[in-house]
């Protein structure tokens, strides 16, 4: 029985192939002393299973694999992570980017372990997962922003979490417990060991491409008050993917005004109503008028500047369609437009007043394109959707996405 891939990269039982390679099973097992409850033992089991694809000119069948890791994190776990990661990349890498997914459910444990399997999964290019009834807590949660793949020769984030799955992050504990008399002493001692963990949880977070600002938030509470990540904000924030989560039932201007509000990290909140729809052609006209406004205002390139504007007055649409696309071609920031556009007017962020166009098509949850109007002409927003997952964007920064995580199980 050959298994197939899902469009969220997991891995779930499929029909049978024409041409499928026997599976192969490697169990490797990684021994976690759960901390302060005496020799538990959890496994990390390490399968490598076929993913059926069509084959091309005798190519045979890539696979993924797939790890599981259970249990407390404890010094010494880090190096039996990197070996397992070191025997998988002697097999060779996948062909999308990959090592190998490592499905997450623990508790958490050391910080320092945390934060060095973290690394490797970034190094070596590991899919991070926690599953709908699993939990990654604590040192887990930091070891889960390593998430990460290989996508044109760039390191990308790559972490998943399941609607129903939690993912926690907390301050962490000083790790010492002082019984010397000199009461003042030990408390002095405690607040500076936690501000250094605290600075290097957050250098961590910035090295994983995670928001800082998140993090710092969550280490600001006590240790015991855990913050889970239930909002689109927060999955945003931290370049993860939600799985499971299908498109808003929400009109399509509402959609749209979810877009700009995400791309401007819910900076712009607009009211439908002072929202115009468009057309593609009228948006492409209308992001062409701007790029020509620009063009002369900063009074370079005159003949650009011209010949753009001679286009406009035209009425030539194919003209039009060439000249958004050399545009777009040349770096300027003119996002592929759609079956409707949705044009918001004086927004503000911060000190400045701008503009913001959402096009987006109704059929399909990923196709749209976003582009801010400022008086220094369009320019792309400054926050974009995980790639693996653009509908996550559809939805408003504040909205529950995620309740179930914050519920004991």
């Amino acid at each position: 029985m050959a298994d197939r891939q899902d469009n969220d990269g997991s891995i779930a039982p499929g029909r049978p192939g024409r041409r499928c390679l026997a599976a192969v099973a490697i169990a490797l097992a990684m021994a976690f002393m759960a901390g302060g409850v005496g020799s538990n033992a959890s496994a990390m089991t390490l399968t490598t299973e076929p993913i059926e694809r069509p084959e091309s000119a005798g190519k045979a069948l890539a696979s993924v694999p797939r790890l599981r890791l259970t249990g407390v994190l404890e010094p010494g776990d880090s190096d039996r992570v990197r070996d397992i990661l070191e025997r998988l990349r002697s097999r060779g890498k996948s062909d999308g980017g990959e090592l190998a997914t490592i499905e997450l459910d623990s508790a958490g444990g050391t910080l320092e372990e945390g934060l060095r399997i973290g690394r490797l999964f970034r190094q070596f290019g590991v899919t991070t997962i926690v599953r709908s009834k699993a939990r990654c807590l604590s040192a887990c949660a930091l070891a889960f922003l390593g998430g990460a793949a290989v996508e044109a020769g760039r390191i990308v984030p790559s972490r998943r979490l399941e609607i129903g799955g939690r993912l926690g992050f907390h301050a962490f504990y000083a790790g010492r417990e002082d019984r010397s008399a000199d009461a003042a002493a030990s408390r002095a001692r405690g607040v500076a060991e936690g501000r250094a963990a605290s600075a290097m949880i957050i250098a961590y977070a910035v090295e994983m491409g995670a928001d800082s600002g998140l993090i710092a938030r969550a280490l600001i509470r006590p240790p015991e008050d855990m913050t889970y990540i239930i909002r689109v904000r927060e999955f945003a924030a931290l370049n993860v993917c939600p799985m499971g989560l299908d498109r808003p039932r929400l009109a399509l201007i509402e959609q749209a005004v979810n877009l700009c509000s995400n791309a401007t990290a819910g900076l712009l909140t607009q009211w439908t109503d002072l929202v115009h729809e468009y057309t593609a052609r009228e948006a492409r006209n209308l992001l062409l008028g701007e790029v020509s406004r620009s063009i002369t205002a900063a009074n370079v390139r005159k003949g650009l500047g011209a010949r753009l504007e001679e286009i406009m007055r035209s009425g030539n649409e194919t003209a039009k369609d060439l000249a958004y696309g050399e545009l777009a071609a040349a770096g300027i920031a003119l996002p592929v437009l759609q079956d409707k556009a949705f044009h918001m007017e004086d927004a503000r962020l911060g000190p400045h007043t701008f503009e913001c166009l959402a096009s987006l098509s109704p059929h399909e949850q990923g196709a749209y394109g976003v582009a801010l109007i400022t008086p220094r002409g369009v320019v792309a927003p400054p926050h974009v959707a995980p790639p693996s997952c653009p509908a996550l964007f559809l939805y408003a920064p504040d909205e529950l996405i995620n309740l179930r995580a914050d519920l004991e199980r």
